[in-house]
């Protein structure tokens, strides 16, 4: 079981950015797969990071019964969704650096709208500092950026230095990205690999306020250097 660390409320509250965790179990799958679509113009072409979203998200049909009473959810590639009347909350407070798309669910010969939005940041933070612990790289790309995970013996822990957060938005996403890589080429057979997403305090209290689980929040480290 991978170790975690507990944060009390203040040190979450006063945390510069959190990254966005949810329960692996309740996701759904979705990507390229599914019919999602992706500029590879500036993608690594060995492993596909770097790929930009260009439709709106398709999520497998057979996994709608997940998200049965929630208000949000993440997919297979660490999208992040949320209900529609969250979205509005999110759009309504003034959150920097989002903005939303449709989310279809597809089935084998047909697909349609669900009253949920995927959430997409604007903002790309800088490599994170080498002092962030809990990470390893499984198949390591030429292009630096991709197939990075955890281990499960050291608590994940993203570390940036100051200078780094001085143009951080209510949403970003990592330069990494993670999870293994599958890119053939040919993007309806692929698995591509995924940033994670970093949100300010602000972002979890709206979570919070909607009655919002099954998320871990996990604030990042400043350091020096």
């Amino acid at each position: 079981m991978r170790r975690r660390d507990r944060f009390t409320d203040e040190e979450l509250q006063s945390a510069r950015l959190l990254v966005v965790e949810y329960d692996t179990n309740a996701t759904v799958f979705a990507g390229p797969m599914m019919g999602t679509t992706y500029d590879m113009s500036d993608a690594c072409p060995r492993c596909g990071a770097g790929a930009r979203q260009t439709s709106a998200i398709f999520i497998d049909g057979e996994f709608l019964p997940r998200l049965e009473g929630r208000r949000a959810a993440t997919t297979s590639h660490d999208d992040v969704l949320v209900d529609e009347k969250l979205a509005a909350a999110l759009a309504q407070s003034g959150a920097t650096g989002l903005s939303f798309r449709d989310v279809f669910a597809a089935f084998e010969e047909r697909g349609f709208r669900i009253p949920w939005r995927q959430l997409c940041a604007a903002h790309t933070m800088p490599p994170m500092s080498p002092r962030s612990t809990g990470i390893e790289v499984s198949e390591p790309c030429p292009c630096g950026r991709s197939c990075f995970g955890g281990k499960e013996e050291i608590p994940f822990r993203l570390a940036y230095r100051a200078a780094d957060l001085a143009d951080i938005h209510d949403v970003n996403v990592t330069w990494e990205w993670y999870g293994i890589a599958g890119f053939t080429g040919d993007l309806s057979a692929s698995v591509l690999p995924y940033p994670l997403f970093l949100v300010t305090p602000k972002v979890r209290r709206i979570f919070q306020a909607a009655g919002v689980t099954g998320f871990d929040w996990i604030p990042i480290r400043v350091v020096d250097g």
